[in-house]
């Protein structure tokens, strides 16, 4: 075992305020991930000139705040402060993301929360855990890692597409 923070670094999300939400999209807005929205997201959008911090659908989101060690990848947009962007290489992104999810850290994580009303674990970050695998190994997680990010783009799509074809035919214009 090593510690994670020997290929991953975490940064916390951009805390905007909900008067700066917006249910809509338009021009020069972007999706606002809070936590919840690691499990199924929202149509909360964010002028894109408010936020200074950005998940792409590779990057690993994981929750500190709220629902502590919820991660998710799959997601583009700005991410809120009770979620933290995992920073590492490519070839690690595998092995990070199944080290997360792993019962030692989940564990790890649970245990450090604290809080009556909403549990906060961004204590337990330097804790965290992973194992030392050759560059073989790592490409093996990292070529299912990838798999998983593939597939979860093509379900975004077709939800847009879904979303798209339920306004055309099913609003009155």
């Amino acid at each position: 075992m090593i510690d994670l923070s020997t290929i991953a670094k975490l940064e916390k999300g951009n805390e905007l305020g909900s008067l700066n939400y917006k249910d809509y999209f338009s021009d020069n807005f972007i999706n606002y991930i809070r936590v919840g929205d690691l499990l199924s997201l929202s149509n909360t959008y964010v002028d894109k000139d408010l936020c200074n911090k950005f998940a792409d659908e590779n990057d690993i989101l994981i929750a500190m705040d709220g629902a502590p060690g919820r991660n998710a990848i799959g997601l583009k947009g700005t991410y809120s402060s009770g979620l933290y962007k995992v920073l590492c290489n490519e070839k690690d992104k595998g092995l990070v993301y199944y080290s997360l999810n792993s019962n030692l850290n989940q564990s790890i994580i649970r245990d450090m929360s604290q809080g009556t009303t909403i549990l906060h674990a961004s204590k337990s970050i330097p804790f965290l855990k992973t194992i030392n695998l050759t560059e073989e190994d790592k490409e093996y997680f990292n070529n299912i890692f990838k798999e998983i990010v593939l597939l979860k783009k093509k379900v975004s799509l077709l939800k847009c597409i879904k979303d798209r074809l339920l306004i055309k035919y099913f609003t009155n214009q």
